[in-house]
């Protein structure tokens, strides 16, 4: 059978955000992004988390250039073979990279999680990891990253003794986010090219718990002005303050640098601001001046640029999870297919058949969604219905007839309410079509409709498509 689920819950998509960093006169190196809506729901023994990487030290196996690192994550499963979890981007010409991508995964409290971080030279972009150069791998159980927060760790080779290391960091993703929707220009900034003006771009880096600071965002690079307005975009205010509640003063890093296709990237300047600043209702009139350290002993230094916040907006989302704790209940109307082409239920290879070991699919498909719906409807009191059958005593065809029998009171009570209802029906109720699935959908509609703090799911279970 061909299961279909149906609702007009509106879902948040789960993107990734980009970033990396590099240092800026006294602070430290570092690189995280995170999910950029909010993650799925999990059960209290479980958090979501994201790791994110920097190198530092890598070995260099390109002749002309530097290498181009990559890492993978591998997590070893049940049958202690390693599966991987995901990648961050390619870092080109680095051999202390920052990666910006990180790689989510679920921390299991009662279990021991063995990952293996793994850092190639990609070459090519369409290069596969078993083609590139290998730099370097670690072994190390999740409990200890978490335990740690920020945790630095040597690599090893079989080959090579002195291979850099690799600093992890974890971050524990909430259900509750606020969005930050920002806009930066720039105004005069410092000219870093030679033969031309600067090709700019920023990067946005969070305070650590150790001080530390871990880049969270990373613009597009404008070439060729001093005067660039970069695109808005959306951050999660988790991924600029690790405690927005707690300590929405800790200090935000704006660092701004000229683009070189080397890698060698100038700094243009710097200023710090806050998620306080941010909230500010006129945040997006205020203005800070880019400064570089190694020129304030200039005579007549003042400044390397002027950087304007054009919007800002921070704005609160909220998990699926979150409604459901909210209050929110899901109302589900359950409609089984009763045409023909389900096949006779007293053979066994009909739709229909129930035999005594397993049940038939259409029991199935309903144990496996009622049992999980059920949790967050609070009278668990489903309306099911067939379709598509032929009801005694005169054989008239309907498709929407209540599988208890009763049209004014289709509901039935729980899981197995419905079961005991279905394997009633299928003794008195004939199969015969077509596979017409529109009364349904408008009867459940109209449920929708009147509903107030619900959301109506419809769990139409049949043989195949309808029209």
């Amino acid at each position: 059978p061909i299961y279909f689920i149906q609702s007009n819950l509106r879902m948040s998509a789960y993107n990734y955000g980009s970033t990396a960093a590099s240092a800026v006169g006294g602070y430290n190196n570092g690189t995280t992004a995170a999910w950029g809506n909010t993650p799925p729901a999990t059960t209290k023994a479980q958090t979501f988390v994201e790791l994110t990487f920097t190198c530092e030290n890598l070995r260099d196996m390109d002749v002309l250039s530097k290498s181009d690192p990559q890492i993978v994550l591998y997590q070893k499963n049940h049958e202690q073979t390693w599966k991987e979890l995901g990648r961050t981007e390619k870092v080109s010409n680095a051999l202390n990279p920052a990666f910006e991508q990180p790689i989510p995964i679920i921390f299991k409290f009662e279990k021991r999680q063995d990952l293996r971080i793994r850092v190639f030279d990609i070459d090519d972009s369409g290069q596969s990891i078993g083609m590139a150069d290998f730099l370097g791998e670690l072994e190390i159980p999740l409990g200890q990253i978490i335990a740690s927060r920020v945790l630095r760790k040597p690599l090893t080779h079989p080959r090579f003794k002195d291979c850099g290391s690799v600093t992890i960091s974890a971050t524990e993703v909430n259900g509750l986010h606020e969005l930050a929707c920002l806009k930066f220009e720039g105004v005069g900034l410092d000219k870093k090219d030679f033969l031309g003006k600067s090709d700019p771009y920023y990067e946005l880096a969070r305070q650590n718990s150790d001080g530390s600071f871990t880049t969270v965002y990373r613009s597009e690079t404008l070439p060729s002005t001093l005067n660039p307005k970069w695109k808005q975009h959306e951050i999660n205010v988790k991924r600029l303050c690790l405690n927005p509640t707690e300590n929405p003063g800790a200090p935000i890093l704006f660092s701004c640098y000229d683009h070189d296709d080397d890698g060698s990237h100038d700094f243009i300047g710097y200023f710090v601001l806050t998620l306080t600043q941010l909230r500010d209702r006129n945040a997006d009139h205020h203005t800070y001046e880019l400064i570089n350290p190694k020129m304030l002993k200039k005579k007549h230094y003042e400044n390397s640029g002027i950087i304007k916040i054009v919007e800002c907006r921070v704005e609160k989302t909220y998990s699926f999870l979150d409604y459901i704790m909210g209050g929110l209940q899901l109302n589900c109307t359950i409609a089984i297919d009763f045409t023909g082409s389900n096949g006779d239920p007293q053979t066994p290879r009909s739709l229909h058949y129930i035999s005594a070991a397993d049940g038939n699919h259409y029991q199935q498909a309903w144990l496996s969604i009622g049992q999980i719906i059920q949790d967050y409807d609070s009278d668990k009191l489903f309306p099911a219905f067939g379709f598509g059958g032929a009801l005694p005593p005169h054989g008239q065809v309907s498709f929407e007839f209540a599988l208890n029998g009763d049209p004014s009171n289709p509901l039935c009570a729980g899981v197995t309410g419905v079961m005991d209802a279905y394997k009633s029906a299928l003794l008195t109720v004939g199969l015969s079509g077509p596979t017409n699935c529109a009364p349904m959908i408008r009867h459940v509609s109209k449920l929708a409709v009147t509903a107030a703090q619900s959301r109506t799911a419809q769990v139409r279970v049949g043989d195949g498509l309808s029209p």
